[in-house]
């Protein structure tokens, strides 16, 4: 599981606080040699902090949102929610997904939020 606090530390190393990457969940599974394979990949076009669970809740809104609404979105944020856990809802079928880690794609200007499904 990872919080907004994490994140925020990853963009700022990672990528450099740029505001052009559009955001990707990948989701990941395991073989029977328990490796991580990639079972699929959405876009994230929206984003929802939840203040009562205590999450950032990314998923696939009829909305566009990239690095740089979600930096804008994070600085009106108060101290406290820095320690919200990052969730995915890749749809109304499946329950919210923890975030287990992030990646980037600088050729294709990709910050990667990774979850096992």
């Amino acid at each position: 599981m990872k919080f907004i606090i994490d994140m925020i530390d990853d963009i700022r190393e990672n990528i450099q606080n740029s505001k052009e990457y559009t955001l990707l969940a990948m989701l990941l599974s395991e073989d029977e040699e328990q490796s991580l394979q990639n079972a699929g990949e959405k876009v994230i076009t929206s984003l929802y902090v939840d203040n009562t669970a205590k999450q950032l809740q990314l998923g696939f809104l009829d909305e566009h949102v990239t690095t740089k609404e979600l930096l804008e979105y994070l600085d009106s944020l108060e101290m406290q929610a820095m320690m919200y856990e990052v969730m995915i809802k890749i749809s109304n079928e499946h329950p919210l997904m923890p975030v287990i880690g992030f990646g980037e794609n600088n050729e294709q200007k990709q910050y990667i939020f990774f979850v096992m499904t």
